[in-house]
């Protein structure tokens, strides 16, 4: 599973931030700490199972480029099946 990934460290994320008013919101760029995969899921067994993920935890949106940015563990952990 998730053939098509790279390693990344310490990747730079975005994370949606509330504003005051409602429907109102931006995006701040954070950095995350550590090793991470960037995944282009292929299969539809690979995007179920990014769904079963927590967001903001287990899985992020990269600051810029394609695919999705994957705690290392969780994919790992999936590969040892």
């Amino acid at each position: 599973m998730f053939n098509n990934k790279t390693i990344e460290q310490d990747p730079p994320t975005l994370v949606r931030k509330n504003g005051l008013v409602f429907d109102d919101f931006t995006f701040k760029v954070v950095t995350l700490n550590g090793e991470y995969y960037r995944v282009k899921p292929e299969t539809a067994r690979e995007v179920f199972y990014l769904q079963t993920l927590t967001k903001g935890y287990d899985i992020h949106v990269p600051e810029s480029g394609d695919g999705i940015i994957v705690n290392k563990n969780a994919i790992d952990a999936v590969n040892h099946l």
